[in-house]
């Protein structure tokens, strides 16, 4: 019998900006994204890179966003990028945080590290925008920053939640300004 496709909720699918061409990294099952990727370097430009890490994937996929990954490439495009790739700290596609399995071991392959890396090797700036994560996978983002700490590459949020989380982008305005994040690692 065939296992049915994973049904990450959500509704929204945004088409991709004109002369945006998108990338998606999925497990087999379709369970999980690693990474997501969209490019608008001019032809004969060399591509500038940002990754955001977020708190777990959406419905987005190689032709359409979602309204976070659509907000985060307005963002880069602002910021003067020209690749925008996505990652997340768990990499569960849900749209809810709530249908996300209690369980870690579940809520994370362990394909989702290896490529946090290797996009945080071909960025220029990381953009942490994961929000706040329930206690139980405080493990996870904390191997998952230090993981893309040790590349180097800065490290910026547009700012921190109470519990010193960095802020998810949706509800920011589009002139808030990027800071430095505290790396207590």
């Amino acid at each position: 019998m065939k296992q049915a496709a994973h049904d990450p909720g959500g509704k929204v699918c945004l088409r991709l900006p004109d002369g945006v061409v998108g990338e998606a990294q999925f497990s087999d099952c379709g369970r999980y994204r690693q990474s997501l990727t969209r490019d608008w370097t001019p032809k004969d430009a060399d591509p500038r890179a940002v990754l955001f890490i977020g708190m777990n994937p959406s419905v987005a996929d190689e032709s359409t966003s979602d309204p976070t990954c659509h907000r985060e490439l307005m963002f880069a495009r602002d910021w003067g990028f020209t690749r925008y790739l996505k990652g997340n700290v768990l990499d569960w596609r849900a749209t809810s945080p709530k249908d996300i399995p209690h369980d870690p071991g579940l809520a994370c392959s362990t394909d989702n590290i290896p490529a946090l890396v290797e996009m945080a090797m071909d960025a220029e700036m990381i953009v942490l925008a994961y929000g706040k994560l329930h206690n139980r996978f405080a493990p996870l983002v904390h191997e998952a920053l230090s993981a893309v700490a040790a590349t180097g590459q800065p490290l910026k949020c547009l700012g921190l939640n109470k519990d010193g989380s960095a802020k998810h982008p949706l509800y920011l305005r589009k002139d808030t300004a990027l800071q430095e994040f505290p790396t207590p690692f």
